[in-house]
């Protein structure tokens, strides 16, 4: 029996040991404020549905993944700001101004037929997949740095 406990505690340690982050189910109100008043601002009317923080072993940068009702996931990162947002709901469409105002500029007038599936951000660019495959990078300052289609 000694052996089998034994046993049981190394391989417990040795999991956590491998292990790349620490993930734990959290509500709501575990996230940072600013990520809060962006779920109130953008997403009022969808339910959160879950929240999972991570948090990276080697580094112990904390970022948190959300999952709302309609299927949208969003990542924000340790202040709460936001990284990425997918949408995986085909009735549901990228909220607007969440990027600066020459980005929306930019996606107004060079990308106006294209239905923005998920988008990115590093704090200096912008980069979108949209429904047919194509992408596009544009700085904060709305000019667009790359664009791939697809063929």
């Amino acid at each position: 029996m000694k052996k089998i406990i034994s046993l049981i505690t190394v391989f417990v340690f040795a999991s956590v040991a491998l292990a790349d982050e620490i993930k734990t189910k959290v509500t709501q109100n575990d996230l940072p404020e600013k990520a809060q008043t962006f779920l109130s601002t953008y997403f009022q009317d969808v339910k959160v549905k879950k929240v999972v923080k991570v948090v990276d072993v080697e580094t112990y940068i904390t970022e948190y993944d959300v999952v709302l009702a309609n299927k949208t996931q969003i990542e924000f990162d340790m202040v709460g700001a936001w990284n990425e947002i997918t949408l995986k709901n085909k009735k549901v469409v990228m909220p607007r101004f969440i990027y600066p105002k020459r980005v929306n500029e930019t996606i107004d007038k060079q990308f106006y037929d294209k239905k923005i599936v998920k988008v990115s951000n590093d704090g200096m660019d912008y980069e979108f997949d949209f429904k047919d495959g194509s992408e596009v990078t544009i700085n904060v300052l709305g000019k667009v740095v790359e664009v791939e289609v697809e063929k």
